[in-house]
């Protein structure tokens, strides 16, 4: 009666013993696969660029994973994580109705379910989002040791992607800068104007020259045949770096002074030299022209100003680097001389008194 006593003990623990090893392998391996998951979801491929450049060990390590949209990496969690799930849940299963009989199986399912949504689903998966810059390199660790021991697994699934149809998408969008620009003002990492300026960057292609250039209405230039002394007499005080030059009227510019040399020549009594003397080249722009174009012109070229013609040919406004600037920056640049701060709206103004006369 003794040894038969000491047999049913025995099995029981026996079945016990593979009852808890049964549970820890699903809920265990589980819980890892989660947070292993959930760490390769949520770093994102500009951080990895960037442990790269300081030569950071983990960017080396999760370049490879996150290469080919981390395929290998995922492939390797997946399979695993079915693995111990569908050995789990069969251990545990038949341990039960082993030891306990068909009456306890549905409990069992229930718990044992219950068990894998929180333990090796919700809890790991949001340790792993919210904690996944200090997991990373144990993680990543552990990714490319199991990427190489299920190699055989995920070899197949590489092939089958190589030869389906790659699905045409960019990994980051320009709306995808512009929101991360809200977001990084929103959690105090930019400030606000820089949160502006990049929004406005973003946004310079689709901007046409005629909202940001000074419109012809209120540009100041000069006729070619003038003196340095007729500049001065119609314009005592010079408010432009530049000035554009006509032949005929405006609508004929041939190219543009700059102001320093004209007070230069009169400090030194030189009022008589003509404006074309100091003329330089002006560069040209069209009215569909956006303002990147301009700006990329504007550099290209080692220029600060441009004329802004229309269709036909004719003037429609000047651009400086300083309507670029501020196009950039969302407010206007003034100094001491400016008399009017948007020379937009002076152009508006003077349109809409016109219209009333």
């Amino acid at each position: 009666m003794a040894s038969s006593s000491n047999g049913q003990e025995f099995t029981f623990n026996m079945n016990l013993t593979l009852l808890i090893f049964y549970t820890v392998l699903a809920l265990g391996v589980s819980f890892l696969c989660s947070i292993l998951e959930a760490v390769v979801l949520s770093i994102p491929n500009t951080q990895v660029a960037v442990w790269e450049k300081d030569g950071n060990r983990r960017g080396q390590l999760w370049a490879k994973l996150k290469a080919d949209d981390a395929v290998k990496p995922l492939t390797a969690i997946l399979t695993l994580n079915t693995i111990a799930h569908t050995m789990g849940a069969a251990g545990v299963g038949s341990e039960v109705q082993n030891q306990f009989g068909n009456e306890y199986l549905t409990i069992a399912s229930v718990i044992l379910t219950l068990a894998v949504l929180f333990l090796s689903e919700i809890i790991p998966k949001t340790l792993g989002t919210a904690y996944w810059r200090q997991l990373s390199l144990f993680t990543g660790l552990v990714l490319n040791s199991i990427t190489v021991a299920l190699f055989f697994i995920i070899a197949p699934i590489q092939l089958m992607k190589k030869i389906l149809p790659s699905a045409d998408g960019q990994l980051v969008t320009r709306d995808d800068l512009a929101a991360l620009a809200d977001l990084g003002e929103e959690e105090g990492a930019l400030m606000e104007d820089e949160e502006t300026v990049i929004h406005n960057l973003l946004r310079l292609r689709e901007i046409p020259i005629t909202e940001v250039m000074t419109p012809r209405v209120v540009v100041t230039a000069l006729q070619q045949d003038m003196t340095v002394r007729q500049v001065l007499d119609e314009y005592p005080v010079l408010r432009f770096s530049r000035i554009p030059v006509f032949s005929e009227s405006i609508d004929d510019i041939q190219g543009v002074v700059i102001r320093s040399e004209l007070l230069l020549a009169a400090s030194r009594d030189e009022w008589d030299r003509g404006v074309l003397e100091f003329m330089k080249p002006v560069e040209f722009l069209t009215t569909n022209q956006s303002v990147d174009v301009a700006l990329d012109m504007l550099l290209d070229r080692r220029q600060q100003f441009a004329v802004v013609q229309d269709e036909f040919g004719g003037t429609s406004g000047i651009l400086t680097m300083e309507d670029v600037l501020e196009t950039l920056l969302g407010e206007e640049i003034v100094d001491e001389l400016d008399e009017v701060d948007d020379m937009r709206e002076l152009a508006r103004e003077q349109a809409s008194s016109t219209e009333e006369e």
